[in-house]
């Protein structure tokens, strides 16, 4: 079987089964796979084990997910399967259930198992997440991508939000120490920097400004891009929301998946 007889399966593989009525999903997909990146999985991890003792943080090995799209992208494009063996094929179905424009979910918000529909959104800054799109919606701003609720809660109610953004010269370390710094000055109580990896690999700042149903709360992750600067993804809610829009807002972090084209 020559190189190309096998890429053309590949790809076809890949679209299979996705939602073929929608051509602004299709379009979605084909920007995706044209833009997934090529070439050898970045090592580069900017949480270093001397910067992470510096900052009094005990690392832990982060699970990037540049190797997925360096991988799908060698499988598409440039044929890195020679035989269409059962591994590979488990691969490919693994890669467009991922991929999928749109998928059902079930998760666990406030301690009880909730299927949603979930639909694929390409942010700005060169990165892919799922949305519930029941609840919420993605709007572009100058400098950020904001996720918020379609539902327009009364003013009493404090904002629910989650914001992502790219930072293009700082390391998640030197943001952490600025932010932090920031939060500090408007927050009754801001936590010391953390090391996680759940909902995704990063550093955490988090702060809360009460113990009231209303108080706001904001949790901040700070994430590498893969290359010399973070994503910075903000969760904005008040305290009451914690497992509702908190949760639901850290489900959507477990598929942000970084693409090639970040920001220089």
């Amino acid at each position: 079987m020559d190189d190309k007889h096998v890429d053309k399966e590949i790809k076809e593989s890949l679209l299979k089964n996705t939602d073929h009525t929608s051509k602004q999903k299709e379009d979605l997909w084909k920007n995706i796979e044209s833009r997934l990146a090529l070439g050898e999985e970045s090592t580069r991890n900017n949480v270093t084990h001397m910067e992470a003792k510096q900052m009094k943080l005990e690392p832990t090995k982060r699970k990037s997910k540049s190797w997925l799209t360096g991988s799908i992208a060698a499988a598409v494009l440039i044929g890195i399967f020679t035989t269409a063996t059962d591994t590979g094929q488990a691969f490919v179905n693994n890669v467009k259930e991922l991929f999928a424009p749109e998928k059902q979910v079930v998760r666990e918000i406030e301690g009880m198992p909730e299927e949603q529909e979930v639909i694929l959104n390409e942010g700005k800054a060169g990165y892919i997440i799922y949305i519930d799109e029941e609840r919420y919606t993605l709007i572009e701003e100058e400098s950020l991508d904001r996720i918020v609720l379609k539902e327009k809660l009364d003013d009493m109610y404090p904002e629910v939000s989650m914001t992502i953004q790219q930072v293009a010269d700082k390391t998640p370390i030197e943001l952490a120490a600025e932010i932090s710094a920031e939060l500090k000055k408007s927050f009754a109580t801001v936590k010391e920097v953390e090391v996680v990896t759940n909902p995704i690999d990063g550093l955490l700042i988090s702060a809360i400004d009460g113990d009231e149903w209303d108080s706001l709360v904001t949790q901040v992750y700070i994430v590498s891009n893969e290359k010399e600067g973070s994503f910075i993804i903000q969760q904005n809610y008040f305290l009451e929301a914690s497992e509702g829009h908190g949760a639901r807002f850290n489900q959507m972090l477990k598929d942000f998946t970084i693409l090639e084209n970040t920001e220089e």
